[in-house]
């Protein structure tokens, strides 16, 4: 078994003249946290697309979990995603929605609807579980998309900017529940503060232009 949970080499994507990542290589050991940070345009965006194959690169190769690049077959279940501009659908309750999600990993409906109310736990949503999304506040509608990261047993969970638009005691209760996960699973975190980073993660890439 390859000790990297993640391993990108000379990974290059272009848009018309604009590089949007220009020969990208890491390497990410599994049961880490690795922090990714750059500022708005670095490409961090960009990289969890061609991750999660969403984005096809020029070139370069990706290799996830010692099974290649991001497929169905091999990684469902695997690898969990939070967007950078995730939008859940409005008029779907929360339990309800999470159900669905983690059905769609391939769970019974039983083991479905406890990881729903797992994950809504994790995240202090529980009593919230009947609200419809449209309901809830934006820093509410970030915490259950980022539960939905979390449900079953991902190997690889990535999260672009998880904190955006929460409150400080927020950030502490995820910051505390990204720590948890160290030697369980792999998290790659983005954010483009630093010191945000600092006090979770084992690694850190720096990405810029």
């Amino acid at each position: 078994m390859s000790t990297a949970a993640l391993t990108l080499q000379n990974v290059v994507k272009s848009y018309g003249k604009n590089r949007a990542l220009d020969g990208l290589s890491i390497s990410v050991p599994r049961g880490s946290i690795c922090g990714l940070v750059g500022p708005n345009g670095a490409g961090k965006t960009t990289t969890y697309g061609v991750v999660g194959g969403f984005i096809k690169p020029n070139s370069g190769t990706v290799d996830i979990l010692g099974a290649g690049p991001f497929s169905a077959e091999h990684h469902r279940g695997r690898v969990t995603l939070l967007p950078q501009d995730c939008e859940l659908s409005p008029t779907m309750p929360v339990r309800t929605m999470l159900i669905h999600f983690a059905q769609l990993q391939g769970l019974t409906k039983n083991n479905a609807q406890q990881e729903a109310d797992r994950v809504l736990s994790l995240v202090d949503l529980t009593d919230r579980a009947g609200h419809r999304i449209g309901q809830l506040s934006h820093g509410m509608r970030r915490r259950v998309a980022t539960a939905q990261a979390f449900l079953g047993d991902p190997e690889l969970i990535l999260l672009d900017e998880p904190t955006s638009g929460l409150d400080p005691s927020q950030v502490v209760r995820l910051r505390d529940l990204f720590c948890a996960q160290r030697g369980k699973r792999t998290l790659i975190i983005s954010s483009h503060i630093l010191s945000e980073l600092e006090a979770t993660c084992d690694h850190i890439i720096l990405m810029e232009e």
